[in-house]
């Protein structure tokens, strides 16, 4: 009396998940580091190349600028 089970009235094991294809390296175009992040990956540049390329730009918040001014009447 055999059954095409394993074990009669117990389920399955699950299958091994699949595993995801290994991603290819993709390198820096600027210096060749291999890239690690998302963002890195998606524009070929690592963070301190993609800085040096594209600068940020002046805070204004930090910008200070001297005005000549007439004196109060006054003081």
């Amino acid at each position: 009396m055999e059954s095409p089970e394993p074990f009669p009235g117990f389920p399955e094991p699950p299958a091994e998940p699949e595993r995801p294809a290994p991603r290819r390296p993709v390198r820096c175009a600027l210096c060749g580091r291999p890239l690690t992040g998302a963002e890195s990956r998606r524009t070929g540049l690592g963070p301190a190349c993609d800085a040096k390329l594209h600068p940020a730009g002046p805070d204004i918040r930090t910008r200070r600028h001297e005005v000549d001014q007439d004196p109060l009447p006054g003081t």
